[in-house]
């Protein structure tokens, strides 16, 4: 929940901040650079292309980082996912201030711009292949659109369920099952993946009103959250790699 929060933060600010460029939801640049290559806009095209060849690059260095730490290549007790998103973050803040963010027009110079978006997508690439499965349940933290898809399938799942025991037999049997429903695993997955839609909805309303009053520093409040659950998770490592082996 706290992973998608951030997710949800970084992913406003940065709309904010670099151009109108996201920095976790790939269909909105995907589409963006569409509609740009169909009227000839190049340079725009290659604004939104960036992010997700980056976001790309994140979730294989992040993939490759956590199969390695299972495995026992990297032995350090750090998770190395959310260590290297957490250094990213920071430079993210080190290297924008005093950046010029004038609306409507990219940061200048050029360079420093690509290497702005660079930082935040990379972040949300690496933390997207942080945490693979909860009570069995593929997440994404910073897919939100994956989320409500598992919620609609886990509704679904407990309907049928109820249905198959239910079949005709009165209100009391009703209320029985009704009763049973919150110990139901269909109904934790749609717990959890509402919740997650959730956290990122209320980190994108955080990201929009810090930014208005600590403009590109708003970025701190997320990036101490992600210290803190990269400190936990090192405390208690299972978390982020038991359960992938299960």
């Amino acid at each position: 929940m706290l992973l998608t929060w951030v997710a949800g933060f970084v992913d406003a600010l940065g709309y904010l901040y670099i151009y109108n460029i996201y920095v976790a939801h790939m269909s909105g640049n995907t589409v963006a650079m569409a509609r740009h290559l169909a009227h000839m806009h190049g340079l725009a095209a290659v604004r939104h292309a960036w992010p997700i060849a980056v976001f790309i690059v994140g979730m294989i260095a992040g993939s490759i980082l956590f199969e390695a730490q299972i495995r026992g290549a990297i032995r350090w007790r750090v998770p190395s996912t959310l260590a290297l998103e957490t250094v990213c973050l920071a430079v993210f803040v080190y290297a924008g201030v005093g950046a010029d963010f004038t609306p409507d027009v990219p940061p200048q110079p050029a360079v420093k711009y690509y290497f702005l978006v660079a930082l935040l997508t990379l972040a949300m690439g690496l933390q997207n292949v942080s945490i693979r499965k909860v009570g069995g349940l593929n997440i994404y933290t910073t897919f939100v659109t994956g989320s409500l898809v598992k919620f609609a399938e886990s509704v679904s799942d407990l309907l049928f369920w109820m249905s198959d025991r239910l079949r005709g037999r009165g209100l009391r049997r009703l209320v029985r099952i009704v009763r049973l429903v919150p110990r139901n695993a269909h109904f934790h997955h749609a717990a959890l993946t509402f919740s997650l839609w959730i956290a990122y909805l209320l980190g994108a309303l955080a990201g929009v009103a810090a930014s208005g009053r600590y403009q590109l520093l708003a970025m701190v409040i997320p990036l101490a959250v992600l210290f803190a659950v990269t400190v936990y998770a090192t405390i208690r490592p299972f978390i982020l790699l038991i359960e992938e082996r299960w």
